[in-house]
């Protein structure tokens, strides 16, 4: 049986990776920004990368 910190482990690596992802969106963002100059703020996808970190930091204390 895998552990819980497992688990959150890779829920956050494919936060990061998989296609459609908001954590992947902002990341994008701020990487093409910086060549830019500009920085765009996808407010949808900051949103959802904030949701999961705050169940991430819930699901932490459970255990």
């Amino acid at each position: 049986m895998r552990d819980d910190r497992d688990v959150l482990l890779l829920a956050s690596l494919l936060s990061l990776v998989t296609t459609g992802s908001p954590a992947k969106a902002v990341m994008t963002g701020l990487v093409s920004g910086s060549r830019d100059g500009v920085v765009p703020v996808p407010l949808l996808p900051v949103a959802g990368a904030v949701a999961l970190g705050a169940a991430c930091g819930l699901a932490s204390r459970r255990g």
